[in-house]
């Protein structure tokens, strides 16, 4: 891999990134308006360089990562907890919210993408209570945090367990610590 370059939603993300990281590249989708041209992009910057997806914790931010990984780039992921990108009134989410402290932490915990190996499957999360039950929602949101994904729904959270490569032993270590 030569150059790491880190793809966020907007301008003022660039900038703040910028911040703190003066010399690193940075590429903008400008929202979910991203373009063809820009995916295709990034996509093909993948391939000889370290992306690191690192988008809003909003619904426009996952469906933007839900298209550049469609594209199977080789990827990596960071993300920030909700929480920690709201503007101080408490109106806006975004990366540009977030502290130098929360953002240097992100990209750290960075999560390579794991396309090969599918560890988990539906049936999997329904015994351990995290689908289709009682306070499934709230262990989800629970192991999201832990792991540093974005909070999903079912479905969407097995798929991001199967992509970051994240196994049972690690589901189960989580969910028997908060016993």
């Amino acid at each position: 891999m030569n150059n790491q370059i880190i793809v966020v939603e907007g301008i003022h993300d660039q900038a703040k990134i910028k911040q703190i990281y003066p010399n690193i590249a940075c590429i903008v989708t400008n929202g979910s308006e991203v373009s063809d041209e820009k995916i295709n992009l990034i996509y093909e910057l993948s391939k000889e360089n370290d992306v690191i997806l690192f988008l809003d914790p909003d619904t426009p931010g996952k469906k933007i990562m839900q298209k550049i990984l469609a594209t199977n780039g080789d990827f990596s992921i960071a993300y920030i907890n909700k929480e920690k990108a709201i503007s101080k009134n408490k109106k806006k989410v975004g990366i540009e919210h977030a502290s130098t402290k929360d953002i240097k932490d992100a990209l750290k915990e960075k999560v390579d993408i794991n396309k090969t190996n599918n560890y988990i499957n539906i049936s999997d999360l329904y015994k351990r209570g995290l689908i289709n039950q009682k306070d499934a929602f709230k262990k989800r949101i629970d192991i999201c945090k832990r792991l540093n994904i974005p909070v999903a729904n079912g479905k969407t959270f097995l798929n991001f367990l199967n992509m970051l490569g994240i196994g049972l032993e690690r589901i189960d270590q989580i969910i028997n610590e908060k016993s």
